[in-house]
């Protein structure tokens, strides 16, 4: 059986279970694991001969470190998605798992660079233009040239928060970044003095960048050269707690791209409740049509997430984009 043809044989929902219980570290990921699998079974499978192979092999491997056997599928990372889609899955003998099992190590493999295309993007630069620079390089950079797009296009931020106005973020933030950092061979003293030094400057870096990436997403998908809504969003600069969510939809025209969003976000963890404040500003960009009124299922969809903020100072923005063409992509703030 091909991998494509193994991917439309199961049902997606038993997928993201065994998923959950095979990657622990990872369980949070599902609603991008959902993107990623839909992406694989619409997309044309493309014979590649430089793929790394024809065949892709389901295995166990024995991990002498945890004394444990865990389920591979090799080779599926480093190749192109459409050329993976054509190789003939084998199964050893002694493999006893689940189809739905072997298909979620499967997208573990082809997740590994990113879920979608834009996640591929990002990770193609960290490898060729952020190669040689640190974590604190590469947010300092990303602040700066977002700031400086941001005054580009007429915004007037007076000022930045320090880290002493959003330090308990940046530590929790921090600290569960710094639990989920597997280089265990590095000593325990090293770890510390590496998570003192980088770790929280990281992150103080990333909370700021990530009001100016919000407010340039919103501005990028509006239809109107509108500087003032550039400049009612710079408040969110001196909030003490901001967060920030994206999600699109992948429905190749099958089903409700509302619907799909609501699900991603109530059936596989999209939001994290540690990242829901007490105001929330919802950006919905519809699907191709000239109607900004909501459908139900919008009406739906806004609705939910504006119940998890019942007594903030909720904002709703909607637009269109034609470039989506049956997709619809939602961009959530958070803040205090």
């Amino acid at each position: 059986m091909k991998f494509q043809e193994l991917l439309q044989s199961v049902d997606f929902k038993k997928v993201a279970l065994a998923f959950e219980r095979m990657y622990l570290d990872d369980k949070h990921m599902l609603s991008f694991l959902k993107c990623h699998y839909d992406i694989l079974c619409h997309i044309t499978p493309i014979y590649d001969e430089n793929a790394n192979a024809q065949e892709c092999r389901i295995s166990y491997i024995y991990d002498e470190i945890v004394n444990k056997s865990y389920l591979s599928a090799f080779p599926l990372e480093g190749d192109k998605w459409s050329a993976s889609l054509c190789k003939e899955i084998i199964i050893d003998c002694d493999v006893n798992a689940t189809k739905e099992e072997i298909v979620a190590c499967c997208l573990w493999h082809t997740s590994f660079y990113g879920y979608t295309e834009k996640q591929l993007a990002e990770t193609a630069k960290e490898f060729g233009f952020y190669r040689d620079k640190t974590d604190i390089e590469i947010s300092m950079f990303e602040l700066n040239k977002n700031l400086q797009k941001l005054e580009e296009l007429g915004c007037i931020i007076d000022t930045l928060p320090t880290y002493n106005d959003i330090k308990n973020i940046v530590k929790t933030r921090a600290n569960l970044k710094h639990s989920r950092w597997k280089q265990r061979h590095i000593k325990k003293r090293i770890r510390n003095r590496l998570f003192r030094r980088d770790f929280l400057k990281t992150e103080y870096y990333n909370y700021i960048n990530a009001i100016a990436q919000f407010i340039l997403d919103i501005y990028k998908f509006s239809p109107y050269d509108d500087v003032s809504l550039l400049q009612n969003l710079c408040f969110l600069f001196q909030s003490k707690r901001f967060s920030t969510y994206s999600f699109q939809s992948y429905t190749y025209g099958k089903s409700n791209s509302a619907k799909y969003l609501t699900e991603l976000i109530t059936q596989y963890n999209g939001l994290e409740q540690k990242d829901v404040f007490t105001n929330a500003i919802i950006y919905l960009i519809k699907p191709k049509t000239t109607d900004l009124n909501l459908t139900p299922e919008e009406k739906e969809l806004c609705k939910y997430i504006n119940s998890l903020c019942p007594n903030g100072n909720n904002t709703t923005i909607v637009r269109t984009n034609y470039s989506l063409n049956e997709e619809s992509l939602l961009i959530i703030g958070f803040y205090d």
